[in-house]
């Protein structure tokens, strides 16, 4: 009985160490120019959890809050093609931009080196714009690529597909 028990353990253990091994080796993709010999790897839940921060700080208007997430020469391109490099200027934008809503839809992240840190979080936002005298009301897709350093924000590239009128 103690043999079989034994036996059952090792063979778990190899079993599991295995599999282990094999998710962690994982990697996919290509990357072209000087970084062609490295894959993509999945990133971390942490790298997402600064992005879902983020989004819950972005709709209570917390724009202080959303200091500690982002670097302060955070480099920013908005859809309509504006660009920042400072969390200031970035805050400034928003303060003076459209009365909108949204749904945050997806999130994921993706490494190209885990041994050095760094990750792309890439998120999706489905974003409702009201009504104006200018314009009917209408939905964007919108996709936000963030790379995200030691829980801070980098760079944020924002991306919008016209969706349809509401």
């Amino acid at each position: 009985m103690k043999n079989s028990i034994l036996i059952t353990i090792f063979t778990l253990s190899v079993f599991l160490n295995g599999c282990e091994t094999n998710m962690s080796d994982r990697a996919i993709g290509f990357v072209s120019g000087e970084n062609s010999d490295s894959k993509w790897h999945l990133g971390t839940q942490e790298a997402i959890d600064v992005v879902n921060i983020v989004d819950g700080l972005w709709a209570s208007q917390d724009y202080e809050g959303m200091r500690e997430y982002f670097a302060d020469t955070v480099e920013v391109w908005t859809p309509k093609g504006e660009y920042t490099n400072t969390f200031d200027s970035f805050i400034e934008s928003l303060t003076t931009g459209e009365n909108v809503s949204w749904s945050y839809d997806y999130a994921f992240s993706v490494d190209l080196d885990p041994s050095i840190g760094g990750e792309h979080v890439q998120a999706g936002f489905s974003v409702d714009y009201p009504e104006t005298e200018d314009s009917e009301a209408y939905i964007d897709l919108h996709h936000e690529s963030y790379y995200v350093v030691d829980g801070k924000i980098i760079t944020l590239r924002q991306y919008a597909i016209r969706g349809d009128s509401q």
